[in-house]
């Protein structure tokens, strides 16, 4: 697969799509608020306003789930109409090793839903195989955090910001300071 292409010597990158989404999804509690992409990531794409907020603090900047190197292929997302909850209907694409597909596109179905609740964004992720045999698929989740408040994601350059603190990686949760 040539994903490299050369014109006139410059270079390009074959994508079937924009990485940036215009099509976010907000949800909301209290002085909580989460801006995903309609795949329930976070991404410090376009605007770079995706994040997770609390009392006006960026906490969250990336968040992104992979299927391996992947990203899942989308089949639905929708908010609740009181902004209280995110379904997300993912599936797999197809995985090949030395050029055969091993295991085919749809054979796996994700849903993700995301709900906020007292200041803390919660996540269930549930895998589903409709294949025939048991599969091993790498599940990849990345997070990133700038602590930028508000002011600074409209624009507003601060003379002196924190510093970031090294993460904290237990057996049961990762610690971003």
């Amino acid at each position: 697969m040539e994903d490299v292409i050369l014109v006139e010597d410059q270079y390009y990158i074959l994508a079937t799509s924009s990485l940036a989404d215009d099509r976010t999804r907000v949800v909301k509690h209290g002085e909580t608020f989460a801006v995903f992409d309609r795949y329930g990531d976070i991404q410090p794409l376009g605007l770079g306003e995706q994040g997770l907020y609390h009392e006006g603090t960026r906490f969250l900047s990336r968040q992104i789930l992979r299927l391996g190197r992947d990203r899942p292929l989308l089949l639905s997302s929708t908010v609740k109409d009181d902004n209280a909850l995110l379904a997300i209907d993912l599936t797999n694409p197809d995985f090949t090793v030395d050029g055969h597909v091993v295991v085919p596109r749809g054979t796996l179905h994700i849903f993700r839903t995301k709900f906020l609740w007292q200041g803390v964004c919660y996540e269930r992720l549930r895998i589903y195989n409709y294949g025939l045999m048991a599969v091993d698929v790498p599940l990849v989740l990345q997070w990133d955090a700038d602590f930028a408040d508000i002011f600074e994601m409209r624009g507003l350059r601060r003379q002196r910001r924190g510093y970031r603190l090294e993460a904290i990686v237990k057996h049961d949760g990762i610690m971003l300071g």
